[in-house]
């Protein structure tokens, strides 16, 4: 058998390992406790991420809204989605420009960060129009 055999393999045998929730699933799930303070959650989180905290430019903080993220590789993860835009500074000092970002928040914690708004090519987060 080749290596590449093997590979094919053992990527049938993990795809289908999870199922997606139905919409039951979906409807039932605990979402944990609704983020009021979902601001001062998102700009700790970005505090402790960034090399630059202090030069992070917000330019929108969206409304939490109920959310899961999940996909047939990955457990299923359910919270409270705030897409955020923001500007912040590069290893060299000089802003990158404004992208937005997806927060899945869960009882206080922010607990999947979802580059540029894409989960595994599914936009969730948009910019806002200017």
């Amino acid at each position: 058998m080749t290596i590449k055999t093997l590979w094919m393999l053992l990527a049938i045998g993990l795809v289908g390992c999870k199922t997606l929730p139905t919409p039951t699933d979906v409807d039932n799930a605990d979402y944990g406790a609704y983020p009021a303070d979902y601001e001062a959650i998102v700009k700790s989180y970005y505090r402790s991420k960034l090399s630059d905290p202090d030069s992070a430019r917000y330019q929108l903080i969206a409304t939490p809204q109920r959310y899961w993220l999940g996909n047939e590789l990955d457990d299923v993860y359910y919270g409270y989605l705030v897409c955020v835009t923001l500007n912040t500074k590069n290893l060299f000092g000089g802003y990158k420009g404004y992208q937005t970002d997806g927060l899945l928040i869960r009882n206080g914690d922010v607990i999947k960060h979802v580059e540029e708004g894409s989960w595994w090519g599914k936009e969730i987060c948009t910019a806002p129009a200017t």
